[in-house]
This record gives structure tokens, C-alpha cells and sequence, in this order.
């Protein structure tokens, strides 16, 4: 009754293919024949597909293509199609349509469509179940969100994780079914001596994957490496990994279902992604558009991030929106006419621990790992860079393994409306050989009203003053900052004299600071 077509020539790697799998096993479970049509038959696809039965096919353009698919599933007696391709046309459809046949498309890049299913399991925020409203034709069945995930049904039971680190660490890394495995060597010669001697890694060779022998060199020097060749479901080895490492594909959703930490990156155009998109299942450490020197330094980061690991489960922890192996039977059943439940986004809502209410609608919050991103987005604002010591664009990679060493206090201002909340500035401080503070802000989407830069350093100022009772303030404010120098002025700080020890320790605190700087200080003992 089914067909399934996946342009695996066009369309690299194995997801594709696996996923399909998945889908194809549970509508047998319903009964119901199954038949892959593909463009091009290797070894992987013909021992993937031994239970099914495949049409081996060359075609030359989309209209040859739906001809002869239409021709093959006619003459099998097959009624609906589910086509998985980035590449088939929205011509392609219509002509599959009007011949009269069932058609479920898969995408995840909101085109427009001509089909009676529409598969997207992509989160977008809480407006992922308006996602294709205009694109395809209103009585268009739209399954969509992390609901209808397709993962290997053994996903639908996972290990529990515990915030408790267990020894030895083992890292998982993975390009998916290709890519250039060089990329692995490259990270792995960044690692310290000691991750690379006492961690033990899984390394996962996809049937697409290029300089494989990389690898087994790798491996016959490291004996605590192991090498995952043919394995078609890895649920075993994101279950035991401390960490995972790698590009940013199915990787994501099998992560999120055994809540296994990670560092991605991009290596094709559609596994760009939002990082706040990403965070919402838990994800926060994904480099978009990464380079050759960031996969070596790459190294650095797994170092930390296994140093720090509780506090990579804590985030994953918090996710708001969770996933599970069900996604292939949910589509089977609703394609075979079951009634699914329409209540599909679950989101658990995460809120701060309130540190202060400053107002009745602004509240100060402390900042956790949960702002990593947010925190980056903000700073490279053009109205902040360009006040600040460090004019320029701070890269993901620089930021996150900064973020990890950092020691500063962060605090996020909160305007409150009803239930919705939105931030409005960061401030920090940090404390200086026990005798000074330094610290500033940044608005977090928009330059922040007087009243609210009053209040936010108003309580910093009284804070700071609580727990360091003699420490004197130190800043720099760019002299082109009218707004903070006459708000430090009004709240009492001064210029700081050339000739002082608290000069020559600003310039220490603030190296870059040059000519276009004021110097100021604030004494408490002073006020």
C-alpha cells in the first residue's frame, strides 16, 4: 500500500534513510506493504532494507521521476506515497496528486507543498504548530514538532541519567553517515595528554564518511578508542557517553531522548540553527559555520566541559520541551487514520531564583548557564560593542570557553508583564585583590530607559556594598557614552586620579582602555 521514494544520491548521509526505516517498520506493524524506491542502491541501503521490498531507479529530472514512480506503484498496487528528498519539486507533488494517490511529504525547511501529510518534527518555539499554515492546502494533515520525531523505536526506554559524574569519562563523537573524518582527528589532537590517555571515546565511522583510515590510525595508537563501523542504532552509546561530540544532525534528537550533554557544530547549510531554538530541548553549546582552527581548539572546550560536566547535565536537565522514540508509531498511526491527541507541546516553563524585586514589574535574577547564549547575543549588540574596551564580534567557541572559566558575578534585570517575561539588561561585578570592584552592563535587545539603568546599578552599588563594605569601585565609561557617564556621575562616582594606586589599577583591570575612556571610581566610605 505504501511507497516510500528518498533521493539518497542528492541528499547525503544516512538520515534520510534510517529514519524511513523507522517509519516503514512501524506501518508493517499496521499490516501494510511497504516498498523503498531509491536512486541509488549500495550496500548499506540493501542490508538496511533486506525485509522490504526496493526499486533500484536513475532518473533524470523531476518529471521522469514522478512518471516512472507513478508507473511502478501502480503496477504494485500502492496507493500512498511518503516522499523524504530536499530536492524532489513541488511539480513533482502535483503530478503525484493528480494521478490520484496518497502523498506525505518530509521537510524541515517550511516550503511550499501539495500533499495530504506534511511532516516536520523541527522545534521552532511556540510557534511550531503554525508552521506551514500558508504553504500547504488547508485540509493538509500537519504533523509537526519534536513529537513526531523519528527515532529507533529502542528510544522509546532510556537509562536515567543522574547530575553525578561517572568515571571513566567516555566521549561519543559522530559526523553523522558522512563527512570528512579528519574533522575528528582534528578535534581529538586538541585534547590535553590527560583526556586523551584516560577518557575513553566511541568514534562513529558513517558508510559515507571520507579519510576513515584517519581513524583506525588513530585507533591503533589509542587503545581506549573504539571505532563504530555499520552499527545502524547508536542508543547504547549516547546512553553511556559522559559527553557528545559532534555534527549537528539526528545527533540533536537522539541527544535530547537520552539527555546526553553535547557540543555541536554545522558542517551543511541545514544544520544551521538557532541557538535559541536549540536550548529549548536542552542544547546549548553549538558553534554555527565552524572553521578548520576552531575544530582543533574544539579540544580546549571538551576539556573543560568534561572538568565541568554536572553543570552540562544541569542544562540538559532544564529543557523545556522533551523527546522520545515514539515519533515513528505517532505518524503510522495517524497516516493509517488514527486519531492522534491534539495536545502535542508539552513545554515545561523554567523560571530564575528571584534575587530582589526592584519594582513590581522589574526583578533582579541570578544569571546561570542557561544565559550562556544570551548573554553572548547581547554583548555583540553594535550599541554595546561599541562601548566597550573590546570592540569586536566575540566568536561562539571564544565565549563559551571564557564562560567556563569566568568567575564574575552575573545578574540579568527582568521586566515583568503578567506571566511573560522578558530580560532586559545584564550586570556584573567581580572583586579585585579584595580591595576594589569593577564590573558594568549591557542592555539585552534595546538601550535601556533612565529609570531602569537607575534602579539596576542603584542595587548593584547597595549589593556590592553589603558584602564588601570597604572596596571601592572602579570604571572605565567610553567618553562618547553621555547616558552612563551622567548616570555614573549622579550616582556619585568620580574621576580617578592619574597619580592614584586605584589609576594604575583600573589600567590593569582595563588594559585596551586608552584616550577614550574616562576613568571613574565610586569610594562607599566616601558616599
Amino acid at each position: 500500500m505504501f511507497a516510500i521514494r528518498i533521493t539518497n544520491r542528492q541528499d547525503n548521509g544516512i538520515g534520510h534513510l534510517m529514519r524511513m526505516k523507522h517509519l516503514a517498520s512501524e506501518l508493517k506493524q499496521h499490516q501494510l506493504s511497504v516498498h523503498f524506491i531509491l536512486d541509488g542502491l549500495c550496500q548499506f541501503s540493501k542490508t538496511l532494507y533486506q525485509d522490504f521490498k526496493v526499486a533500484d531507479v536513475h532518473w533524470q529530472n523531476y518529471e521522469e521521476d514522478a512518471l516512472l514512480t507513478i508507473k511502478y506503484m501502480r503496477q504494485n498496487s500502492l496507493s500512498h506515497l511518503i516522499v523524504d528528498s530536499y530536492t524532489l519539486s513541488l511539480e513533482y507533488e502535483q503530478l503525484i496528486k493528480d494521478s490520484g494517490f496518497t502523498l506525505t511529504v518530509i521537510d524541515d525547511n517550511e516550503r511550499q507543498h501539495v500533499c495530504d501529510f506534511l511532516i516536520d518534527y523541527k522545534w521552532v518555539g511556540p510557534n511550531t504548530k503554525s508552521r506551514y499554515e500558508l504553504q500547504v492546502p488547508a485540509e493538509c494533515n500537519r504533523l509537526l514538532g519534536p513529537s513526531y520525531c523519528i527515532l529507533d523505536p529502542t528510544y522509546r526506554t532510556v537509562k536515567k541519567r543522574t547530575l553525578e559524574p561517572v568515571f571513566p569519562v567516555r566521549v561519543l563523537l559522530s559526523l553523522g553517515g558522512g563527512g570528512d573524518l579528519l574533522i575528528i582527528k582534528k578535534i581529538f589532537d586538541g585534547l590535553s595528554k590527560n583526556i586523551k590517555e584516560n577518557a575513553l571515546f566511541d568514534i562513529v565511522i558513517g558508510p559515507y564518511a571520507t579519510n576513515k583510515d584517519t581513524i583506525y590510525a588513530l585507533g591503533q595508537v589509542h587503545p581506549n578508542i573504539n571505532i563504530l563501523e555499520n552499527v545502524t542504532c547508536l542508543k547504547e552509546y549516547y546512553e553511556r557517553a559522559s559527553l557528545f561530540v559532534g555534527a549537528l544532525g539526528t545527533s540533536f534528537y537522539e541527544c535530547a531522548a537520552t539527555q546526553t550533554p553535547a557540543i555541536t557544530f554545522s558542517l551543511e547549510d541545514n544544520q544551521t540553527n538557532d541557538i535559541d531554538i536549540l536550548e529549548w530541548l536542552g542544547h546549548y553549546l553549538h558553534i554555527n559555520d565552524a572553521s578548520i582552527d576552531d575544530f582543533t581548539r574544539l579540544g580546549e572546550l571538551i576539556d573543560i566541559a568534561i572538568s565541568q560536566l554536572p553543570r552540562l547535565q544541569l542544562l540538559v536537565a532544564k529543557r523545556k520541551v522533551s523527546v522520545d522514540g515514539d515519533g515513528a508509531r505517532r505518524i503510522a498511526d495517524a497516516l493509517v487514520g488514527k486519531k492522534l491527541s491534539t495536545n502535542r507541546f508539552a513545554i515545561t516553563e523554567q523560571h530564575c531564583e528571584v534575587q530582589t524585586e526592584l519594582t513590581n514589574s522589574l526583578v533582579v535574577c541570578q544569571v546561570d548557564d542557561t544565559h550562556i547564549n544570551s548573554y553572548l547575543s547581547a554583548r555583540n549588540l553594535p550599541s554595546n560593542s561599541v562601548r566597550m574596551t573590546v570592540q569586536s564580534t566575540i566568536e561562539a567557541l571564544d565565549h563559551y570557553l571564557w564562560w567556563f572559566k569566568q568567575s564574575r558575578s552575573n545578574f540579568v534585570i527582568l521586566e515583568r508583564e503578567g506571566d511573560k517575561q522578558s530580560q532586559s539588561l545584564y550586570i556584573w561585578h567581580s572583586l579585585y585583590q579584595d580591595n576594589y570592584l569593577y564590573g558594568g552592563w549591557f542592555s539585552c535587545n534595546q538601550d535601556v530607559p533612565l529609570p531602569i539603568a537607575m534602579l539596576a546599578l542603584q542595587w548593584q552599588l547597595d549589593f556590592c556594598k553589603d558584602s564588601h563594605p570597604n572596596a571601592i569601585w572602579l570604571a572605565v565609561i567610553h567618553k562618547d557614552n553621555k547616558f552612563v557617564n551622567l548616570l555614573n556621575t549622579y550616582m556619585g562616582f568620580v574621576p580617578t586620579p592619574q597619580d592614584s594606586v586605584e589609576y594604575k589599577t583600573t589600567q590593569k583591570l582595563f588594559p585596551l582602555a586608552d584616550e577614550q575612556f574616562n576613568f571613574v571610581m565610586w569610594d562607599p566610605n566616601a558616599q
